[in-house]
């Protein structure tokens, strides 16, 4: 009587904590949503000190002040924001200006495009009409309008505008956090009980510091490549402005799967309106997919540490969660975040089995596992 009295308390306190553990998910997710104004900048400011905290520490160790280093990154990344918005924003205006020609430009490629299609279309209306008996009513006729291309531009021109604020913040924060230096480090130490935990947790930090940065800086630089590499293949193509394809390009391929698609959709559009032939503007978006798929099967593989490699259902959950919480700057650190996760999950026993969930298979994964360091006390 007793043993069923203790077995019904042991399945009652487990799920006790089952719920309450999802009562806190669920609350935290809530709370990230409604604090996303906050969260965000914080967020990438965070992200941005980690990617460059390694490269500090290793100026620092040459006599160079965090201080320096810092704010010459920071300054780096405010030029280059700057550089990019002044490239861009005269030909988005100008795009603007003409938005009504491009419309009605593109409206009547996809017309010639669709000619036959519409033949077809009436002689099957037509069999349609001689079926229909006298005197029922009539169809109802059904305008199909072109696409609203001045609705895309302005959107497209907002979403730069809407995130300038929160990018300078974010970056200024992040210089902030760069320049502090060991700090964070010297108050762990102080907290740490032993000297066991002490090396263990500088370890931990250090480990995945390193390791977070060099991936997000690696994919960083293939990203860009990327980009220069579209921008290279549409100039060759004759396409106006097209060193311009690099930013979108650059950013797109942060976001996994949709990003790609959505270049290429972007690529087909702007080819038809721009180029005569429909043959010759399917040249765009078949060179994009050969760029992206290239850089997806052959050299991310390589460049990449396997143990960071993520398998596609996290991928796209995460694209989910992040893009609902965040919108569109939540889908881009959405991968980077999940990153930061599988490291973490990698170093404390109690997340393994999270990590084991957002590796790849074991039948693609090569190399032997990263020994985890234990940090149950930290």
């Amino acid at each position: 009587m007793a043993a069923a009295k203790r077995d019904n308390t042991a399945i009652y306190l487990k799920q006790s904590r089952t719920a309450l553990i999802g009562i806190l998910l669920l609350g935290a997710a809530f709370a990230i949503y409604f604090a996303r104004d906050f969260l965000l900048p914080v967020t990438v400011a965070c992200l941005i000190a980690m990617t460059f905290r390694p490269l500090i520490r290793w100026f620092a160790r040459r006599g160079v002040p965090a201080w320096i280093t810092a704010s010459a990154f920071a300054v780096m990344l405010l030029a280059g924001g700057l550089a990019a918005g002044y490239l861009v924003s005269g030909p988005i205006a100008g795009w603007i200006a003409d938005a009504p020609e491009i419309q009605r430009t593109f409206i009547a490629k996809i017309r010639s495009i669709s000619g036959p299609f519409e033949r077809f279309a009436r002689i099957a209306e037509d069999i349609q009409n001689a079926a229909t008996p006298a005197g029922s009513a009539g169809a109802q006729e059904v305008f199909v309008r072109g696409p609203a291309l001045p609705a895309l531009l302005w959107t497209a021109a907002g979403y730069p505008a809407s995130y300038t604020v929160m990018l300078t913040g974010a970056i200024i924060l992040s210089l902030f956090l760069m320049a502090s230096g060991d700090l964070f480090y010297e108050k762990l130490m102080r907290v740490m009980p032993t000297f066991t935990d002490k090396k263990n947790a500088l370890r931990f930090v250090h480990d995945v510091e390193g390791q977070v940065s060099a991936y997000l800086i690696m994919l960083t630089a293939i990203n860009a490549g990327v980009g220069v590499a579209v921008a290279t293949a549409f100039y060759l193509l004759g396409m106006p402005t097209a060193y311009l394809w690099a930013f979108p390009v650059f950013f797109l391929n942060f976001i996994p799967y949709a990003g790609p698609l959505a270049g290429v959709f972007l690529a087909a559009l702007s080819s038809i309106v721009i180029f005569d032939s429909f043959s010759y503007a399917l040249l765009a978006p078949i060179l994009y997919t050969v760029i992206v798929t290239v850089e997806n099967q052959l050299i991310s593989p390589y460049l990449l540490s396997r143990r960071l490699q993520l398998n596609a259902v996290a991928i796209l959950l995460a694209l989910a969660f992040w893009g609902w919480i965040w919108g569109i700057v939540g889908i881009v650190v959405a991968v980077p975040l999940l990153v930061i996760l599988k490291v973490f999950s990698g170093h404390i026993d109690a997340l393994a089995p999270i990590g084991e969930f957002l590796g790849e298979s074991e039948a693609e994964t090569t190399g032997q596992a990263e020994p985890s360091v234990s940090v149950e006390k930290v």
